[in-house]
């Protein structure tokens, strides 16, 4: 029972985790193309039209990277828990394995770091959403200067413009989704950090009872 719980609980872990890094890899991959390629956007404003740099000058990148971090240990912190299923597979009568406490320790980090990641990532979210661009400030080939952006809701609001390209369009209404998918999958992540945290307290536990009744049956 053990191994089956310590294992699903990790692939489960592993998987949202890695489903995540992808989701963040094609945001970034998305803003280096933007920037590197595209340059900027033609917005066909009434009595007028400017090419709307791609980043705004104050963009916070700081939650991705925050986010990033919590995917890729919670991918190999699932692999690792792996590993100590498969030791636990047929394990009768012992004290808790070492191995099986050191996963219990790192995934209670995993929850404290995760927690602060999501907290962290949607007031920086809500602290810069529903913002708009100006078209009295939107200058031609210009980094636009007001606001404090995330490139979710930068993007979002580069939505509202009368973009000239519908691809463009198309694009970036894809990608914003992406960015909004891999906010919210941190708490998916989260609740799978304490299910895995929870399974493992509770295989200890047991492991520590199992020993105490053996020590007991000896003694008698």
């Amino acid at each position: 029972m053990g191994f089956i719980s310590i294992c699903g609980s990790n692939v489960l872990l592993s998987a949202l985790s890695i489903a995540n890094l992808g989701l963040i890899s094609s945001m970034v991959g998305f803003l280096h193309d933007q920037k590197d390629n595209v340059r900027s956007y033609q917005v066909n404003w009434p009595g007028g039209r400017i090419q709307l740099k791609v980043e705004p000058e104050h963009l916070w990148v700081d939650q991705g990277h925050t986010s990033n971090g919590v995917a890729g240990y919670g991918f190999l912190l699932g692999l690792f828990g792996l590993y100590v299923a498969w030791r636990q597979r047929k394990r009768q009568n012992h004290a808790p394995s070492k191995t099986l406490l050191a996963l219990s320790i790192l995934q209670f980090l995993a929850i404290l770091f995760t927690l602060s990641a999501l907290i962290f990532v949607f007031a920086i979210t809500y602290r810069t959403d529903n913002q708009q661009i100006l078209r009295s400030i939107a200058r031609s080939d210009t980094a636009y200067p007001a606001d404090k952006w995330t490139p979710e809701t930068w993007f979002k609001a580069v939505l509202d413009l009368p973009l000239a390209s519908q691809q463009q369009r198309d694009n970036i209404s894809s990608k914003v989704t992406n960015m909004v998918a891999w906010r919210w999958m941190l708490v998916p992540i989260f609740v799978a950090d304490v299910v895995a945290f929870g399974v493992s307290v509770v295989e200890v536990l047991r492991q520590r009872k199992g020993m105490d009744r053996l020590e007991f049956v000896m003694e008698k």
